[in-house]
């Protein structure tokens, strides 16, 4: 158990105290959990799941593979629907790549604001 959530975790580059906070457990829940010290709860595997977007199976270690089905769907019509600004922004150079990010970033920003 404690390899995949510390790994998915890590993937993430998130702490576990961030990690406890976007599943509302404490830093503690998640320690115990990473080092084998207590079982997941069901509620706290598919908050994981949800999150790492990965199968409940893969976090247990029932499976290797990682994504759900459901979400290989929303990836592959994710791709497709972005597939036009992924080619025009391959074709940026590199400091223009930066300089879209950045306002993506601020767009983004601007929009957590309103809501």
């Amino acid at each position: 158990m404690d390899n995949r959530i510390r790994e998915l975790r890590n993937e993430k580059g998130i702490s576990q105290e961030e990690l406890a906070g976007k599943i509302n457990v404490s830093q503690q829940t998640i320690s115990r959990i990473e080092t084998g010290e207590t079982q997941i709860p069901v509620d706290i595997l598919i908050h994981l799941s949800k999150l790492f977007h990965v199968s409940a199976d893969y976090i247990l270690k029932l499976s290797d593979t990682r994504m759900t089905a459901e979400y290989r769907i929303e990836v592959e019509k994710s791709i497709e629907r972005n597939r036009d600004f992924c080619l025009a922004f391959e074709r940026l150079s590199r400091v223009n790549q930066k300089l879209v990010g950045s306002l993506m970033k601020q767009l983004e920003d601007v929009q957590k604001e309103k809501r």
